[in-house]
């Protein structure tokens, strides 16, 4: 058998090289190399410790978060259980894998807690590319019918089930990062609220709501330091008339457009720029289209792993508290994760963008601005919960200071 440790080097390789195999958008092709014309490493680093594929890039960032015990669970998770009792647990994810990010890594963190902790009582089976469904109705529709267990899926796609989550759509109501990772933390009381209204509302419980990140302002035009800046923008944005009505009253020019057809409508011209998370921005590799990236921090995007709730409250008192407590772990590794994975990314992206920061006085204007849109949330939240989260979120972001 091979060593523990030859073997996380091994794993490490092998999910480098299917990324780079993959890799076939933006990024670097396989086998790329440098101007030197040596091959790239997988950390996906030229010779020169130049970034030259950021999905390889992106994975080698994560790896400090599982030990080799961890990797060996990892490689076996899909084996088969003898056991009569087995609990099937089948877990889905839109991605390709659960290497590429924060968010992913989560997911990745929680199954192979469960598995240390239930063995052969659990067997785990693993779907990607949205083989489980790709929207909505199929993810959220499929978890409420018992079809799946387990799944991983943006928390802003939840729009048309449930409300929960929609304070996120309010522009700066959130106001950085470390705000965000801590409203979402497991046992928060803000993250509480929210799981429980979506139990409430459609019996699907988000267990766990990963940070995916804060959505910033990148345009090929000019620098964005005033409202001034950003007017006549036409930027990308989410089918979503909360975050369109925000850049309406900012000034600019919301254009709905899909996310994969992003990169060559910016390329193409048809938008002048987007806005993103900074690990989107990064692992698409929109420097390659954009001249300017502006940290404006005006929305919070958090994902979310979801449970059939009936299922979960049927097991086992022991299984729901592993389940419970693998939830929690990974749930504050994310937060770790991507704020260490973002402090990288930004240095690369800083060398490839001209990046700046809103003055206090200017980012006070464009909430001000973007204020005006919050009713808009009351309407779509209704007086009920609105009057509950909203004074919540206030309230924990005042002990945040």
């Amino acid at each position: 058998m091979k060593s523990k440790k030859s073997l996380a080097i091994v794993t490490l390789a092998l999910v480098c090289s299917l990324a780079l195999s993959a890799c076939g958008g933006n990024g670097a092709p396989a086998n790329a190399s440098s101007a030197t014309g040596t091959a790239v490493t997988a950390d996906g680093k030229d010779a020169d410790g130049n970034v030259v594929d950021t999905t390889a890039y992106s994975i080698s960032l994560g790896a400090q978060w599982f030990t080799e015990e961890d990797l060996e669970i990892w490689e076996h998770i899909e084996d088969p259980s003898s056991n009569p009792d087995k609990i099937q647990i089948r877990y889905g994810n839109t991605s390709r894998s659960d290497d590429e990010s924060a968010y992913g890594r989560c997911a990745k963190r929680f199954l192979i807690d469960i598995k240390k902790n239930l063995g052969d009582r659990v067997e785990i089976k693993k779907y990607y590319n949205g083989t489980l469904g790709t929207t909505a109705d199929q993810i959220l529709g499929g978890l409420q019918a018992g079809n799946f267990e387990v799944m991983t899926y943006n928390v802003g796609a939840w729009y048309e089930y449930t409300k929960a989550f929609t304070p996120f759509d309010m522009g700066f109501l959130i106001p950085d990062l470390a705000a965000g990772i801590a409203l979402s933390e497991y046992d928060n009381p803000v993250a509480q609220a929210m799981k429980q209204k979506a139990i409430d509302d459609i019996g699907v419980y988000p267990i766990m709501m990963p940070p995916i990140g804060m959505r910033h302002i990148t345009n090929n035009i000019r620098p964005i330091n005033s409202l001034d800046d950003i007017k006549g923008l036409k930027l990308r944005v989410q089918s979503n008339n909360m975050h369109m009505s925000m850049f309406e009253a900012l000034g600019a020019s919301p254009t709905p457009i899909a996310f994969a057809e992003l990169f060559t409508a910016m390329q193409q011209k048809t938008v002048d720029g987007q806005e993103n998370p900074v690990q989107n921005i990064f692992e698409q590799n929109y420097a390659e289209v954009q001249k300017y990236m502006t940290l404006s921090n005006h929305l919070y995007t958090a994902g979310a792993t979801a449970i059939n709730y009936s299922w979960l409250k049927g097991l086992p008192e022991d299984v729901q508290e592993v389940i419970e407590n693998a939830a929690r772990a990974a749930q504050t590794q994310s937060g770790k994760d991507l704020l260490n994975c973002e402090a990288d990314m930004m240095d690369y992206l800083k060398i490839h963008m001209e990046v700046n920061e809103l003055s206090d006085e200017d980012l006070a204007k464009f909430r001000e601005m973007a204020k005006t849109t919050w009713d808009m949330g009351k309407e779509v939240m209704g007086d009920e919960y609105y009057n509950k989260i909203i004074p919540l979120i206030e309230s924990e972001l005042a002990k945040l200071g």
